[in-house]
């Protein structure tokens, strides 16, 4: 499957109304005001750009409950004439034209930009989180390594894992892509993938594998963009209290791991980055906005 093997190795390294409008408080949960680890401890599985972990303050905000839908980005489509998702490579582009096949609606959108989520966000009277107010959204104060808690539980979310059938991590980066490339991951998405090719699902459908705020796939599913420039040495000067993320570069921070990712990749202090024009298959969006 050359498409598949090729996102790996990205991977690895007025119509519909506006379901999220700001004042819909069921679709949205707060984040109460207050500090939480962000960050992991060295000595640990971490990469080198999640350290130091620092207690950091947060003011209360408000974010989605759901990774954005197929469903609720048409109608921004079809509202404002913005174009439809699409991806380079035809076959990994999911809608059909301007729509999503009916049974896709309510999964996560994905084949979307940096600049594509920004401009939903804006839509519906949002933003994009904060890399700080993602990781609190998905962890909690107390610095759990999951959303659910500190052990891997690959019922819990849609990932490499969950479609392997183990708990068990994968043993290395070689283990994981021989899965997808020639194992039963690449027969898993060529008999049930959408187009042969991804495995996303419904959004909310891990309710077990919530955040201690009640954010459903904050781990899995897809990973979602944020607000923030990527810069893998930030914490190491970023301030305490509502950092507001690095000075711009050419790339943007990616949050949450995916149905591709292993389950390292889908620690809440994980970090990933793209470039903010790409718009890759894993990888969709969730809103936040002021409280206040």
């Amino acid at each position: 499957m050359p498409l598949l093997i090729a996102l790996l190795l990205v991977a690895f390294g007025a119509g519909q109304s506006r379901v999220l409008a700001a004042d819909r408080s069921d679709s949205m949960v707060l984040v109460p005001a207050g500090e939480f680890f962000m960050g992991t401890p060295e000595g640990s599985e971490a990469l080198s750009d999640e350290h130091p972990q620092r207690r950091v303050f947060i003011s209360s905000f408000w974010i989605d409950r759901h990774e954005v839908t197929n469903a609720e980005y048409l109608g921004f489509v079809e509202e404002t004439g913005h174009p439809a998702p699409s991806h380079r490579t035809p076959n990994l582009t999911l809608w059909r034209g301007n729509r999503p096949a009916e049974e896709i609606h309510d999964h996560p959108v994905v084949n979307v930009s940096w600049q594509d989520a920004a401009a939903f966000c804006r839509w519906a009277g949002k933003r994009l989180p904060t890399e700080a107010e993602w990781e609190k959204g998905a962890r909690g104060p107390d610095g759990r390594r999951y959303p659910w808690g500190d052990g891997w539980d690959h019922r819990r979310a849609n990932s490499a894992s969950y479609w392997a059938g183990h708990t068990v991590e994968f043993k290395g980066r070689e283990d994981w892509v021989d899965f997808w490339k020639e194992g039963a991951g690449a027969r898993m998405v060529a008999s049930r993938g959408i187009k042969g090719e991804v495995l996303t699902l419904p959004v909310g459908s891990f309710p077990a594998g919530v955040s201690p705020y009640g954010l459903h796939d904050m781990a899995g599913n897809v990973s979602e963009w944020v607000g923030d420039y990527y810069n893998p040495y930030y914490y190491v000067r970023a301030p305490l209290s509502d950092p507001p993320g690095p000075p711009p570069t050419i790339l943007k921070s990616i949050r949450g791991g995916s149905w591709l990712k292993p389950a390292s990749s889908l620690r809440s202090a994980y970090r990933d980055y793209g470039e903010s024009d790409g718009r890759m298959t894993g990888v969709g969006f969730r809103c936040a906005k002021d409280d206040r």
